[in-house]
């Protein structure tokens, strides 16, 4: 495993852990909850040279890192691909809403403009942006 794996893994457990910043001080990658808090014994932390980053002070938010998307923000009709599971093709489609929990996206490919009825959506498990 090189540096950019571990680091890729290690954010991703620390995210799903609750953790949201990290901030590099001195030679040591600390991880925060929320903004950054005082820094006690108790921190979790791990040394700058066993991961990719460099030795300088910066802060990081971990959701940047790892290109997590914030779904509230999207703007309406704004190109996603979605799909039903790991391994089944991604599908075109228009973001909806995000109702808290689930992106609902605009049945077969319309848009708010285009679509017959604001109910017609479907919400889909596996989404991300599209790259267009």
């Amino acid at each position: 495993m090189n540096d950019k794996a571990f680091t890729d893994e290690l954010f991703k457990r620390m995210y799903d852990l609750g953790f949201r910043k990290a901030e590099i001080e001195d030679d040591t990658l600390f991880f925060f909850v929320n903004e950054r808090d005082y820094l006690c014994p108790f921190s979790p932390r791990v040394q700058v040279k066993c991961t990719c980053f460099e030795e300088k002070d910066q802060l990081i938010d971990m959701a940047e890192y790892l290109g997590v998307v914030d779904w509230s923000k999207v703007k309406v009709d704004t190109p996603i691909l979605v799909r039903e599971l790991e391994g089944c093709p991604w599908r075109k489609r228009y973001f909806a809403f995000f109702d808290g929990r689930t992106v609902h996206a605009w049945k077969y490919g319309a848009t708010s403009w285009s679509v017959e009825h604001s109910r017609n959506t479907h919400s889909w498990e596996q989404v991300k942006l599209a790259e267009v």
